[in-house]
């Protein structure tokens, strides 16, 4: 199946949209009244407004649903799991056709769930997996494992000990690193961290990599709520506790995510890093948020991961709309996604790097930003 892009702003919803949608339904004389009293109710539950993704997920979901006449119920938990378990019951309570959800805590909605199915609400899980639930129908995401790799091996590209075709160049190091991880209550977070340390390990066994902090378990990484700021307070934390005194230099950080990556260069520019005697490590992170992509540009940033969230907004439209004309969605993965109770039918989309070399041609040239909006 093919998914072309709207033809609307991509990242935002246009003004123009409003008329673009209802000039057709006009012509068949007050049909848009119709449409408005009939439409079926997509209740779509968002995590936050913290994140700039977030945001632009939540545009792209209403804009594309809207165009197809359907009502939609738009709500942001802002990172609280009862304002999110509140904002599902009212949704059901509402009479809600469809439920799309990207949860903050995957494990935390069994009941809403449950009661979604006992009103024959079907639920599309977007971009987090919802666990230990039999009433997840359907899942849109990325491929999360990949994405993993993919910060991975473009951390060792710019240490250097992988070149662009990610061969090894047979540089030794060691190099001293430090790794975080995303939120333990996201699924997605510890598939990025197995990801990534499926290409690490290897070379923190040969002693190419050295992390000084020894702390690499997901438990000792990961960062609550995927929270910029407690990001940056590790990263302070473990400046203070393991390289102050030293003559120890940070080489590289995988971060999880753009947010704590800007969070973390700041942090690091503040000790003093950034110079061209101390230069800043090669830090990678996800989401090709736009203060991200300035600092690539500007060389700060190494490199972020791009997905294009408006293909991820029209998989999860096209899975509603079918769901909703009681057909069955297209998926292309229907074994891989185990939510500990049942696999959950999935369609898979793919994640791509962005560096300094490819940002123009894949962001600008694709139309999810203007050369303005990273100047």
């Amino acid at each position: 199946m093919s998914f072309s892009r709207p033809p609307w702003s991509p990242r935002r919803v246009a003004p123009a949209l409003a008329l673009l949608v209802a000039a057709p339904l006009a012509l068949t004389g007050c049909a848009s009244e119709a449409a408005g009293a009939d439409a079926s109710l997509v209740g779509v539950a968002m995590p936050t407004t913290t994140s700039l993704r977030w945001i632009e997920d939540g545009d792209n979901l209403q804009a594309q649903l809207e165009a197809l006449g359907y009502q939609v119920d738009l709500r942001y938990a802002e990172n609280d799991v009862a304002t999110q378990v509140d904002q599902l019951d009212s949704m059901i309570d509402a009479g809600a056709d469809l439920l799309v959800v990207g949860s903050i805590d995957g494990t935390a909605l069994k009941a809403q769930l449950a009661r979604a199915a006992d009103a024959g609400i079907p639920v599309i899980a977007y971009d987090r997996l919802i666990r230990e639930s039999p009433d997840v129908d359907y899942y849109a995401t990325f491929d999360n494992f990949r994405v993993g790799t993919q910060q991975a091996t473009s951390l060792l590209q710019g240490l250097g000990v992988l070149d662009d075709a990610g061969e090894p160049t047979g540089a030794a190091g060691p190099f001293t690193v430090e790794v975080f991880a995303g939120s333990s209550d996201d699924n997605n977070a510890t598939v990025f961290y197995e990801g990534a340390f499926s290409i690490l390990q290897p070379y923190l066994d040969s002693g190419v990599l050295e992390v000084p902090s020894g702390e690499t378990d997901f438990a000792s990484i990961a960062i609550e709520a995927w929270d910029a700021k407690v990001g940056g307070e590790r990263m302070t934390r473990l400046l203070d506790s393991v390289y102050a005194g030293t003559d120890l230099q940070i080489d590289g950080v995988l971060s999880p995510y753009d947010g704590i990556s800007i969070a973390i260069i700041d942090v690091l520019k503040g000790a003093g890093y950034g110079t061209p005697s101390r230069p800043l490590p090669v830090v990678v992170g996800q989401d090709a948020e736009a203060p991200s992509i300035k600092s690539v540009i500007a060389g700060e940033q190494f490199s972020s991961i791009y997905k294009d969230t408006r293909q991820l907004a029209e998989v999860t439209v096209a899975m509603g709309d079918a769901l909703l004309k009681g057909e069955s969605p297209e998926v292309n993965d229907v074994t891989s996604y185990d939510n500990g109770v049942t696999v959950v039918p999935t369609y898979l989309l793919a994640p791509v790097v962005v560096t300094a070399t490819n940002y123009e041609s894949l962001l600008v040239g694709g139309g999810y930003y203007t050369e303005e909006e990273l100047r």
